[in-house]
């Protein structure tokens, strides 16, 4: 090596040697004989696996040097067991820091260096390899991957505990075709075995009666209770908590009145056996169960559990997860009621961003969408920016096959388009008729309407809405002075928090009221200040149709005006 250095063939800094010039390298690499190469790689491969001692870079290091011999080689019996192990382990340092095409290529090699007959003789290590290929296939969209790998797992698992991950992934995968309902069944089935049993029939009367237990355990909820738990390490009752959640997960759009079912049995398994993660999920559900289904009375109930789950996850090893998990739940319900939309909303691109560094794509998915979706119900930014925001989630949706997020960016989209007047060319567009039939049965639209109800209980956003609501009511009860007075305090009370949208239906309907009680000029100027705030939207659409009302009032003044002087001549 000393020699090296002197010649300058080689560099040393500090324990390191390097060539130094690539050309250099790549010259004597050449020069060795292909058959020697080959067995070179094998050599350094190995000497660097004897001395890895559990380091991931340097097995890593030494897992690339041995598949670089097996590309070409012949490896022995025993080296390939041998090789095909050190692959898992490889691909398990490379999924523990996110380098998920790393990860693949381990995996793939591990495979085809299994026995013939590996389930019957490598059942461990075929296991683990098709378990990871699954989840790493899960996770960059690859589903018809994913799904033979699947069936391989579960046709030759030996026990139940084996089948779990395999029938996770698979509820994943189900989940994001939109089989919900296969989904939910293998989730139950899944659960009866681990003694977690439920109602055949879950109505609207099954979850009143549910509603009150729930408040009940989260009234004696606190920071403090949660953190003196001691973990959950029952793995029967982990594996329950994985499966309830996962089964949050595809109920959430597709059968909402589950929802407080299960996070009452996460709720009683957390104070029961301990917390864990999924416990943290479960106590945010059902503080979001409490908004969704009763709302009015329990809004400081569900704020405090919000309060609670942010402290708890703020905590945990696994934060960046559990946010992009809970980005519905406990950013979009609970924290949008008590604080400005905007300061919430400029959490989720982070959120975001973690979840997909932790190859968790529905939740990245779910987060990418609900940004734009609440803008655009909110008005907190331009209709034009929320509709290149959607134009994004629909190709990142359509790359991971979440047909339920695909079809939810969509039908915003249509509406940002409906309302702008721009036509979108850079995705294929389904027809809202189209959207509504693939919606029946499934309980998409639901979802869409869950989501157009929740925008109305935003931060403010009740009490400006309410404002306008008794204006409207003032009007109709003839009761003008108090009307008027309600149509400007819903415009100050818009304007002062940023509702765009809002303050432009404010100016509108105020206009439209002036026009129609006797004041036309100040109607008038209502309604171009309505126009003005719909194109700062992006909402051109809208804003032409005011402007022909206001087009129409000054023709009939004009006209009023030429009927007048006639009379007067005449």
């Amino acid at each position: 090596m000393e020699l090296a250095i002197r010649e300058g063939i080689l560099e040393k800094a500090g324990p390191m040697y390097q060539f130094t010039h690539d050309i250099l390298q790549q010259t004597i690499y050449d020069s060795i004989h292909p058959n020697s190469r080959i067995l070179l790689h094998k050599s350094i491969g190995k000497h660097l696996l004897d001395a890895a001692a559990n380091n991931p870079s340097i097995h890593m290091l030494a897992v690339d040097q041995i598949n670089l011999f097996c590309r070409e080689g012949t490896p022995s019996s025993e080296e390939r067991a041998l090789f095909a192990s050190s692959n898992a382990k490889a691909a398990k340092f490379a999924l523990s820091s996110y380098s998920f095409k790393q990860a693949r290529s381990y995996i793939d090699t591990g495979i085809t260096l299994l026995e013939p007959n590996h389930w019957e003789t490598q059942y461990a290590l075929s296991l683990s390899l098709f378990e990871m290929s699954a989840s790493v296939s899960c996770i960059t969209g690859d589903t018809t991957t994913m799904h033979s790998r699947l069936q391989e797992v579960l046709a030759h698992v030996l026990t139940f505990e084996d089948s779990l991950k395999g029938a996770s992934l698979l509820v994943k995968l189900l989940a994001s075709n939109s089989q919900f309902d296969d989904a939910r069944f293998n989730c139950f089935d899944i659960l009866k075995h681990l003694g977690e049993t439920f109602p055949r029939e879950i109505n609207a009367s099954t979850v009143q009666n549910e509603l009150p237990a729930i408040r009940s355990m989260l009234t004696n909820v606190s920071y403090d209770q949660m953190k003196a738990l001691p973990q959950m390490t029952d793995r029967s009752k982990l594996n329950a908590m994985t499966f309830l959640n996962l089964l949050c997960m595809c109920s959430n759009m597709s059968k909402p009145l589950l929802l407080p079912i299960l996070s009452s049995r996460m709720l009683k398994l957390t104070l029961q056996h301990g917390l864990c993660a999924d416990g943290i999920v479960g106590l945010a559900l059902a503080g979001h169960s409490m908004v969704r289904f009763l709302f009015a009375d329990d809004v400081p109930l569900a704020l405090q559990t919000g309060r609670v789950c942010e402290a708890l996850i703020a905590e945990s090893p696994q934060k960046h997860l559990l946010r992009s998990r809970l980005c519905n739940e406990l950013w979009t319900t609970l924290k949008m009621i008590q604080q400005p939309m905007q300061a919430v909303t400029a959490e989720f691109p982070e959120m975001y961003r973690s979840a997909m560094l932790s190859g968790d794509i529905e939740s990245a998915v779910l987060c990418r969408v609900t940004y734009p979706c609440a803008c655009f119900w909110t008005g907190a930014s331009s209709l034009s920016s929320a509709s290149q925001n959607l134009v994004g989630c629909l190709k990142e949706a359509s790359k991971y096959q979440q047909s339920l997020v695909l079809f939810m960016a969509m039908a915003i989209l249509q509406c940002c388009v409906h309302l702008s007047g721009e036509s979108i060319n850079e995705v294929e567009m389904k027809s809202m008729e189209e959207l509504r039939a693939l919606g029946e049965g499934n309980a998409f639209l639901e979802g869409q309407v869950f989501v157009h109800n929740l925008a109305s209980h935003f931060y403010m956003r009740e009490y400006e809405q309410r404002l306008l609501l008794q204006a409207e009511q003032h009007y109709l009860n003839r009761d003008l002075v108090s009307a008027d007075a309600a149509y400007e305090a819903s415009i100050r009370s818009a304007r002062d928090h940023k509702w765009l949208n809002e303050e432009a239906l404010a100016y509108e309907l105020h206009g439209v009221f002036c026009v129609e009680n006797g004041m036309r000029d100040k109607g008038t100027a209502q309604l171009r200040a309505a126009i003005d705030r719909y194109r700062e939207w992006g909402a051109a659409n809208v804003a032409k149709r005011v402007q022909l009302y206001v087009d129409g009032l000054a023709a009939a003044k004009s006209s009023d005006g030429d009927a007048a002087a006639n009379q007067s001549c005449g």
